[in-house]
């Protein structure tokens, strides 16, 4: 039997008469004939999500070190240099509102390397 076949059958069925009743209940009839899912089904699925925001979260986190890692480096070593220079040349210094400023305006001493 092809589909054509069983088409033409299934049309050729005279349908049951029902009443406005029936049709009204079926369905919540049905609705209460459909298998409940599990509470753990439910958790399941949400597994996944946790573990995408989790890797997502692990891998911005490794890639932002390492795109600031080379800033954290010359920070670093420009605070080793200020601190080998400036003991020996504190008196050349004083701190205002601006920041770190000559004392002598026309010091020649140079703090950058």
């Amino acid at each position: 039997m092809n589909d054509f076949e069983l088409k033409s059958k299934l049309k050729s069925v005279r349908v049951p008469a029902r009443t406005d009743e029936y049709w009204e209940e079926f369905p919540s009839r049905v609705r209460s004939q459909l298998p409940r899912p599990a509470a753990g089904e439910h958790t399941q699925s949400r597994v996944m999500p946790q573990w995408a925001w989790s890797g997502g979260l692990a891998l911005a986190c490794v890639i932002s070190t390492l795109l600031l890692l080379p800033a954290f480096q010359k920070a670093l070593r420009d605070e080793r240099v200020l601190r080998a220079r400036l003991p020996h040349q504190l008196h050349l210094l004083m701190a205002d509102e601006h920041g770190m400023q000559y004392l002598v305006a026309g010091s020649d001493m140079n703090f950058s390397r």
